[in-house]
């Protein structure tokens, strides 16, 4: 028997026709959370409704159950998941001595950024190289010609294979220099991929010389700030005082203090960071998403929930369930989850449902999975599940954002679905999701692709809607608040032309009652309608 131990998340396996049955699962359940909590002195689980609640972890418990002994983690509430650590042994053991229960290894989400640097599946050991073949790059302003330091760089040498090399970085002088396979004679792609301050720029079918260093320079075009991107182009302006009232939560890797985000209070979850670093925790992602809600409905409340610890590029469920639960009852009305795995997480499913219940929607982001099935939590029949989409042209010359334009199926009008975009008939809206501007810290913008920032313009535009709802805005808190808020979206939403397992109902009109959307879509609209 394996004595290694791994995290599993434990929830009741509701049955709605027995639902004051009191069971033997329910009783451990209880014991769990009364083990960590009762007698321990710590926080009480739940939110305060204010935001400042610890979310510290309690002092780690053991419980001795028919399974042995077990150490336990966590607890969102009596009734509610827990976190505990045993052997696989174990957690088998346990779930057939107590079926009521689901026992399921914790999960791992990841931010629905579409990362160029995830085009490499097959990580290339330069130093194992035996070769006289290299490629010098230089990485430059496009406008002064002067060299940019710490430049992201990947390089694709067989982008079929997914193999390549994505951990370069430009030096001071913009130059990174690596060795090349012998046989290289051709690289696919070179990407430049600056966090701020540029679009990605890069090159594509390289030839590769016989012997020696193959030299070549990317020209980066910088942000203007006058730019129209995709978002500009597919969504009406914001009116005065558009998002007034409503307060919609970001679960993510935190949120900067930028300019225009009005944050409301913010809470770390992470369990080992201490719970006021709510900011961003250095990636830009989570303040990415939140400049995008701003930019759609400038006078929201945003409420951030760091669930990703610095340095990790995975959050944990656990952590992620919990914010959930926190940002609704810290009355929260919009939930963004930006994120996603491919696996059910059960104790997120548990509480998005929760948060259905009590009358907030949760917008999630599809996958960037190159039109693979939709991702969870955007999966979960109770979530609004987003798409990506973008417009031809929406960037600069010498961007590559256009290898993100799908070819099937096809642009409709100056429309394009993204290429990256998971698909299916879970999916309920489409938003622009392809070369986006928004802040990645308080000082810098920056270009991202993926369902992770169409998620966001959709929440805006549900925030947008119920701003300009004040009675449903006010209305009590119950399922057919939620209900009714997607019942208004989807009234406002207009097909594109991509058809429903890639776009939903289509892409909501924020505009005036009688405005197709942004002003170049009315064409569009009238030939769709």
């Amino acid at each position: 028997m394996s004595r290694k131990t791994a995290r599993y998340v434990i929830v009741p396996d509701d049955n709605v026709f027995n639902d004051s049955m009191e069971t033997t699962s329910f009783r451990l359940f209880r014991a769990m959370h009364e083990r960590l909590f009762t007698s321990s002195g710590a926080r009480v689980a739940g939110g305060t409704g204010t935001g400042a609640a610890s979310a510290g972890r309690p002092r780690l418990r053991l419980l001795d159950t028919e399974v042995g002994r077990i150490r336990l983690i966590d607890s969102i509430g009596e009734n509610e998941a827990s976190l505990v650590s045993m052997t696989p042994e174990q957690a088998r053991e346990l779930q057939r001595a107590y079926p009521g229960l689901r026992v399921r290894r914790e999960l791992k989400l990841y931010p629905l950024r579409h990362d160029k640097m995830d085009m490499i599946r097959k990580q290339a050991k330069p130093s194992s190289f035996r070769s006289a073949r290299s490629l010098d790059l230089r990485c430059v302003d496009g406008e002064s010609g002067q060299p940019l330091a710490g430049v992201p760089v990947v390089v694709v040498l067989d982008a079929r294979r997914g193999f390549g090399i994505s951990d370069l970085v430009t030096d001071q002088d913009g130059r990174l220099h690596t060795p090349l396979p012998a046989g290289q004679t051709k690289i696919d792609a070179v990407i430049c991929q600056p966090q701020a301050g540029y679009w990605p720029g890069g090159a594509a079918d390289v030839a590769v010389k016989p012997e020696g260093p193959t030299e070549l320079t990317v020209s980066l075009v910088a942000i203007r700030e006058d730019f129209a991107d995709s978002l500009d182009r597919m969504v009406a302006p914001a009116r005065a005082g558009d998002g007034e009232g409503v307060r919609v939560a970001i679960i993510d890797t935190g949120v900067d203090p930028a300019d225009g985000l009005r944050l409301g209070p913010g809470l770390n979850t992470t369990g080992s960071e201490p719970p006021e670093e709510w900011q961003d925790n250095g990636t830009g992602h989570g303040t990415h998403v939140a400049g995008i809600v701003a930019r759609v409905a400038p006078e929201v409340v945003l409420h951030s929930y760091r669930v990703f610890e610095a340095g990790d590029g995975g959050a944990s469920e656990f952590a992620i369930a919990r914010a959930i639960r926190q940002a609704v009852d810290d009355g929260c009305d919009i939930i963004n989850l930006s994120l996603g795995q491919s696996s059910e997480p059960i104790s997120i499913s548990r509480e998005v449902r929760r948060a259905r219940a009590l009358g907030v929607v949760c917008i999630a982001a599809a996958g960037n999975d190159y039109m693979s099935p939709v991702s969870y939590p955007a999966r979960s029949g109770v979530t609004m599940a987003v798409t990506a989409g973008g417009v031809l042209d929406a960037w600069p010359e010498g961007a590559i954002t256009g290898r993100n334009v799908a070819a099937d199926p096809a642009p409709v009008g100056s429309r394009f679905f993204a290429r990256f975009s998971n698909v299916g008939p879970e999916v309920d809206f489409i938003g622009p999701g392809v070369g986006i501007i928004s802040w990645v810290n308080k000082t810098s913008r920056g270009v991202m692709d993926g369902t992770s920032m169409a998620c966001p313009a959709v929440a805006g535009l549900f925030a947008r809607l119920l701003s300009r709802n004040p009675e449903l805005l006010a209305a009590e808190r119950n399922q057919q608040r939620s209900d009714d808020i997607i019942k208004m979206a989807n009234g406002h939403a207009v097909p594109i032309g991509f058809g429903p397992d890639f776009e939903g109902a289509g892409l909501i009109n924020g505009g005036d009652a009688n405005d197709g959307g942004a002003p170049d879509d009315r064409e569009l609209y009238a030939r769709v309608l």
